[in-house]
């Protein structure tokens, strides 16, 4: 299936996903969780053996032309200050929306992730925060999770996560290589915080932001889930200390297709939509 025609489809969904909210441009400011429940979760390992394995990019995105990169398993967009040498320390912040989805099932297990992260696009770290939304032994699996990659990925066990739940994620940089990461569900007015003992790194580069949906790696890139349509929305950024929408005159981005090792696309983003903060995302192959 060409890109071309993938692209084009995304707006047949637009029609779907816009009764589910009250305005077509939402999140012009980072999300707000004001009011909402704080809850502790177990922190738990990733079980590398049962579960989705890592979430880290392999290998690099390739450009395809200045405004276009293909992945074996990353597909969204990344932003920086320059696409091509992406400055070090530049970034300082991430946030982002999206709807947890429906999985079709499958004769074999499948995976995917959504998250928004920090790094990862030209260099060897990523921080990372999102949900994972499986087909496993007949049935659908969804849970949160972050990773400090090269570390490992935790479960945010006691997170409850629905089909059609609004998720918001965020990472921010605190200071003195410790992040501040968060997830909150909107639709259950519940957020939670990492505690900052997992999320410091003294390697990271923050040289660039993310909103991606990917396929996880576990001894090789595992099989897409597929999640019909993705919508993410409220995509913005602290970039040299200026916050924007991931599309806008104050630095680069580059959409991200995933394909297959032979190029049959996978999964590939729309343009951004009129906000310049959100686009759709079009499952197409496992």
């Amino acid at each position: 299936m060409n890109i071309q025609f993938l692209i084009s489809s995304l707006f047949f969904s637009l029609a779907l996903c816009s009764s589910l909210f009250t305005s077509p441009l939402p999140h012009a400011t980072p999300p707000s969780s004001k009011g909402y429940k704080r809850i502790q979760c177990t922190i738990k390992p990733v079980d590398r053996k049962t579960e989705s394995g890592s979430h880290t990019r392999i290998p690099g995105p390739k450009r395809a032309n200045r405004a276009q990169a293909s992945s074996t398993n990353w597909s969204g967009y990344a932003a920086a200050t320059d696409m091509n040498n992406p400055a070090a320390n530049s970034v300082s912040a991430v946030y982002g929306s999206w709807i947890v989805p429906k999985i079709q099932s499958s004769k074999t297990n499948s995976y995917c992730a959504f998250w928004v992260g920090i790094d990862g696009y030209s260099n060897a770290t990523v921080e990372q925060i999102g949900t994972s939304h499986n087909y496993i032994n007949g049935k659908q699996q969804h849970y949160a999770w972050f990773e400090m990659y090269p570390e490992n990925s935790y479960m945010l066990v006691g997170f409850p996560l629905a089909v059609g739940d609004v998720i918001s994620a965020s990472v921010v940089y605190a200071g003195d290589g410790v992040f501040t990461l968060s997830i909150q569900n909107d639709t259950q007015q519940l957020t939670t915080t990492i505690p900052a003992s997992y999320t410091t790194s003294a390697d990271a580069e923050r040289s660039s932001a993310e909103w991606v949906v990917e396929a996880p790696y576990l001894n090789g890139i595992l099989p897409l889930s597929n999640f019909g349509y993705g919508y993410l929305w409220g995509c913005l950024a602290t970039i040299n200390g200026v916050l924007a929408s991931l599309n806008n005159s104050s630095w680069e981005n580059i959409s991200i297709e995933m394909v297959t090792n032979n190029g049959t696309s996978k999964a590939a983003p729309s343009l951004p939509l009129q906000d310049n903060g959100s686009f759709f995302m079009t499952w197409a192959h496992r």
